[in-house]
C-alpha cells in the first residue's frame, strides 16, 4: 500500500506524490471529473462514482502538494491491476506527470490492463502498454474502446 510515496521529479523542481485516499469522498471526485473531461459519454453519476470507489484503491496525484488527479485501480487477482480511471487536470496534463504516475503503478502489481479512448491510446502506446483488442461502441455509440496491457515490472520493491 501506498500511503505518501514520492516520485522521481518531473520537469523543473516538480515534486509527485501518490498518496492512497482511504476514505474516498464521491462527491469530491464526481466534481472533479467536470474540469478534466469535456465528452459527456464520460461522466459518472453520483451513484457510480460511490460504487467504484466502493470496490477500487483510490489514489490522489499531488503536485507540489496540490491535487492533480487520480488514478483508480481495481484487484483482478494474481497480481492484475485494472485502471478503472486515470484522471489528469488539465494544466498538469502533458508535463510527463502522467508518465510518472504509470512509472509507479506499473511496480503495484505483475499485470496493468485497462481501456482507453482514441484520444489517450498513443499516451499508453508510449507508456509501454500494447494494444491487445477494440471493443466496438464501448463508451457511447460510434466511440469505441481499446483493451491495453502492460506486462511492467513484476517485483513489489519499494512499495
Amino acid at each position: 500500500m501506498i500511503q505518501n510515496s514520492s516520485m522521481d521529479e518531473v520537469g523543473e523542481s516538480v515534486k509527485i506524490s501518490l498518496r492512497e485516499d482511504l476514505h474516498p469522498d464521491a462527491s469530491f471526485y464526481y466534481h472533479c471529473q467536470f474540469k478534466i473531461y469535456r465528452e459527456a459519454y464520460l461522466i459518472w453519476g453520483k451513484d457510480t462514482w460511490s460504487a467504484i470507489l466502493a470496490v477500487c484503491a483510490v489514489y490522489s496525484i499531488l503536485v507540489d502538494g496540490k491535487y492533480a488527479g487520480d488514478i483508480l485501480l481495481e484487484d483482478r487477482g494474481k497480481g492484475t491491476k485494472y485502471i478503472v480511471d486515470f484522471s489528469l487536470l488539465p494544466e498538469y496534463q502533458r508535463m510527463g506527470i502522467g508518465r510518472a504516475v504509470l512509472e509507479r503503478v506499473k511496480k503495484m502489481g505483475k499485470r496493468l490492463t485497462a481501456v482507453t479512448r482514441n484520444e489517450t491510446i498513443q499516451f499508453f502506446l508510449k507508456s509501454g502498454f500494447a494494444l491487445k483488442r477494440r471493443i466496438k461502441d464501448y463508451y457511447d455509440t460510434g466511440v469505441d474502446g481499446y483493451y491495453i496491457v502492460c506486462l511492467g515490472k513484476t517485483t513489489e520493491e519499494g512499495l
